[in-house]
C-alpha cells in the first residue's frame, strides 16, 4: 500500500460479504461475469459492479479471452491477485507520515 486512499480501497472491497464471497469464488476458480452471476443469484450488473470494485483495489484481475462459439468474441475472465494483506502499526505510520 502506497497512500492511505489505497487502504480506504481495499478497506471498502473487503466491507461487502458478497465481494468477499466473490473473492473466495474466485480464488479456486477464475470465471467470467454471467458464471458470478449466475452462482449467487444476482444480477450480471452487480456482479460487474462488485468485480470493479475489487479490480479497483487490486485484489482480482481480469483479462480478456476469445470464445469462438457460438460466434467469436472477448469475454473477460477475472482471477485472484496474489496479494499479502499486512494492516500493522508500521504500516499506519508510513501512512501517515505521507499525510504530512
Amino acid at each position: 500500500m502506497e497512500s492511505p486512499e489505497d487502504l480506504v480501497k481495499i478497506g471498502r472491497a473487503l466491507s461487502n460479504p458478497l465481494r468477499v464471497r466473490i473473492l473466495l469464488m474466485l480464488v479456486r476458480n477464475p470465471t467470467f461475469i454471467q458464471d458470478v452471476a449466475q452462482r449467487l443469484h444476482i444480477p450480471y450488473a452487480l456482479a460487474h459492479l462488485h468485480l470493479r470494485v475489487l479490480e479497483e483495489a487490486g485484489l482480482v484481475e481480469g483479462t480478456y479471452v476469445v470464445e469462438e462459439k457460438p460466434k467469436p468474441h472477448l469475454r473477460k475472465v477475472y482471477r485472484v491477485r496474489d496479494f499479502r494483506l499486512v494492516i500493522d502499526r508500521q504500516l499506519l505510520e508510513r501512512l501517515a507520515e505521507s499525510l504530512g
